[in-house]
């Protein structure tokens, strides 16, 4: 399985607190040389990484990402929730990512997440046109796929940068449309649901000539099948169990079920 991509989901997120820089850090120590987190805007338009439009899981806060200015969110703890020794973790900025990917040599998957409210069109605007200035800042030889489950959000990155790799994601239900929606971002990079994934569904995929990342993968035989099968990639929160990822020091690991 070395040959094929591990992609940390939302870092090493059994590990430390999803989406922060802790989570990030610990994949050079796993040999783990893929990233995927998610994009996400305040309302004074500053890109933070959020998985969540809401900040109540995973701080301790509470109210939407786009109602909060980045004063407001940087004094939240974006740790403590997972455990109390990462209580000082901040939501980390793009910036700092593009500084972490960058420095390790970390293949990046960005999914840009959708915006909702009174501000959304500004917001969305806002979003698409930072990024697609800012993602210049990343080093030249690392690979990065900008991914969502909303085309039209993809179409207006496109739009800016037809140059950049895209990647629709799709759920056990809405795969059916992988062809017109792939062929209409010209796009041959799918992020598919792992439930109800079968082998004749690869074999179709890979027939097609599509790229298959498979999202979310928390059991090392089915990781195992879906490689065997042909797929490209898995998106994991257990990177670090898997064979060329371990280490010999066994450390404590939360179980989230996080699918998307």
């Amino acid at each position: 399985m070395g040959q094929h991509k591990i992609i940390a989901h939302r870092g090493m997120s059994t590990l430390a607190p999803e989406n922060t820089m802790a989570a990030f850090e610990l994949m050079p120590r796993y040999n783990v040389n893929w990233l995927e987190t998610d994009l996400a805007i305040t309302s004074d338009e500053k890109l933070v990484i959020m998985h969540d439009g809401d900040v109540a899981r995973t701080t301790n806060g509470h109210g939407r990402v786009t109602a909060l200015n980045f004063e407001e969110l940087h004094r939240l703890s974006a740790g403590a929730w997972f455990d109390s020794k990462f209580r000082n973790e901040k939501v980390p900025t793009f910036d700092d990512v593009i500084d972490f990917v960058n420095r390790n040599q970390i293949n990046l998957n960005l999914e840009i997440k959708p915006i909702n409210g009174k501000d959304a069109a500004r917001l969305t605007r806002s979003m698409v046109r930072q990024l697609a200035n800012r993602i210049d800042r990343i080093d030249s030889q690392i690979r990065v796929v900008i991914s969502s489950f909303y085309p039209n959000i993809l179409m207006k990155m496109k739009q800016i940068r037809p140059d950049l790799e895209y990647a629709c994601l799709f759920n056990q239900y809405t795969l059916s449309l992988a062809k017109p929606l792939t062929g209409l971002l010209n796009t041959k990079i799918i992020h598919p649901d792992n439930r109800r994934l079968t082998a004749a569904k690869v074999r179709r995929l890979k027939k097609a000539g599509y790229e298959i990342n498979v999202w979310t993968v928390d059991k090392i035989d089915r990781a195992n099948q879906l490689f065997n099968w042909g797929v490209d990639g898995i998106f994991t929160d257990i990177g670090q169990d898997f064979p060329n990822h371990r280490q010999e020091q066994i450390q404590d690991s939360h179980y989230l079920t996080t699918w998307f």
